[in-house]
């Protein structure tokens, strides 16, 4: 055997490897054949392999010693796989993709060893179990999250936006909230990570848009009875990159605010920093949303290194500042100085200003001194429920 970087020659008769070898690499053939043995080259022959075929593949995947045995049935050139190229994917695929990886090599194991009652040396059963069970919860997960979305078990709650020079409820931020059966009250961060990874967030997202403007009809109705002189409700709706993928999410959320007859100007789109990545894709994307008279928002802006380049090369609305800048303002004098300078550069740019998480009357005030449009955060409202808004406004 000669040995050229990542090629490795065989001669007619040598052995690749052997029955019960530990398998450290897998092999693609370059040329040549192989054939694979139960043992040795006496026995009856199992298989033979050609160039373009893979060879030691299972081993390398589950762990397991080699359950055959492979020699050169010709001259042999074969490219070598390392282990950590294939376990390196592995450990980084879905779930529910290495569950049924495991459970088929189980499988196919069973049936190699079917007149062993042992476990092939080097299985590492707790292992397998852990990773197929990782994998079927993620598939159960999913089918509680379709479920819920049939039943209507997920619901929004608004967070009101206030307006910080006059003190009155500007808007709201429509937030997903999920309560199951058995788990109680699911994190956000959770559902709608897997409703992205399952495309279910096509369906979640529809309901949310929904139900956001059904609500902003019934908020702005209720508050038009106390005949305020006040500027319209919005709402603002997070979206996903999968939905601005979706070449029909314009069209439905269209459809959507002319059911509630609710004005498009009205509903302010949010969209974070890490969604613009494509310039082209999302520039286009916005030109079409803003064609419909929906506003744009930056959400999270701040907390990545091309906020400024976001503004310069798209237009939005409003942006929102993270709540680190508003929180560290009491014990970080750099954060004030550049909230001062966001705000000025926004106020140039014809953009508003949501300053999210404010806790205390001081930060309230501080950040309405320096002309911050809108404030956002418990000291104002905690999330609530459509029901529970109505009562205010009434």
């Amino acid at each position: 055997m000669k040995m050229n970087s990542h090629i490795i020659r065989f001669k007619q008769g040598e052995s690749i490897f052997k029955v019960g070898d530990r398998a450290n690499c897998a092999y693609i053939i370059e040329s040549g054949t192989v054939g694979l043995y139960p043992t040795t080259l006496d026995d009856d022959i199992i298989a033979t392999l050609d160039k373009g075929d893979f060879l030691g593949e299972m081993g390398i995947i589950d762990g397991v010693a080699r359950s055959t045995s492979a020699f050169a049935k010709t001259n042999l050139e074969l490219m070598v796989i390392d282990r950590e190229q294939i376990t390196k994917r592995l450990q980084d695929s879905d779930p529910i993709i290495r569950g049924i990886m495991e459970v088929l090599l189980r499988r196919i194991r069973n049936m190699l060893n079917e007149d062993s009652s042992e476990n092939p040396a080097g299985n590492n059963v707790n292992s397998e179990s852990l990773i197929v069970a990782e994998g079927l919860h993620k598939i159960r997960f999913e089918h509680e999250l379709f479920q819920a979305l049939e039943n209507n078990k997920i619901f929004n709650v608004y967070q009101p936006i206030v307006n910080l020079k006059y003190g009155y409820i500007a808007g709201f931020e429509a937030l997903s909230r999920w309560c199951h059966p058995q788990k109680g009250m699911v994190s956000p961060f959770e559902f709608i990570a897997l409703a992205e990874e399952s495309n279910l967030i096509l369906t979640m997202g529809l309901k949310v848009f929904d139900s956001a403007c059904e609500q902003l009809f019934h908020f702005q109705e209720a508050r038009d009875k106390s005949n305020l002189a006040l500027p319209p409700l919005f709402m603002s709706i997070n979206v996903s990159s999968i939905q601005l993928s979706d070449e029909n999410f314009l069209l439905e959320i269209k459809h959507i605010v002319q059911k509630y007859q609710v004005e498009p100007s009205n509903i302010k789109i949010e969209i974070t920093e890490s969604l613009v990545v494509d310039y082209e894709r999302v520039k286009t994307w916005i030109d079409d949303c803003q064609q419909l008279g929906f506003q744009l928002s930056l959400d999270d802006f701040g907390t990545g290194y091309s906020g400024f380049q976001h503004l310069l090369e798209l237009d939005f609305h409003i942006i929102k500042i993270d709540q680190t800048f508003t929180k560290a303002i009491h014990t970080n004098p750099k954060s004030m100085i550049m909230l001062e300078v966001i705000t000025d550069m926004a106020k140039r740019l014809n953009i508003s200003i949501v300053a999210e998480g404010i806790e205390d009357l001081d930060s309230a005030n501080k950040l309405s001194a320096i002309g911050v449009d809108y404030g956002q955060g418990y000291y104002f409202f905690k999330p609530m429920t459509a029901k529970e808004l109505l009562k205010i406004f009434r």
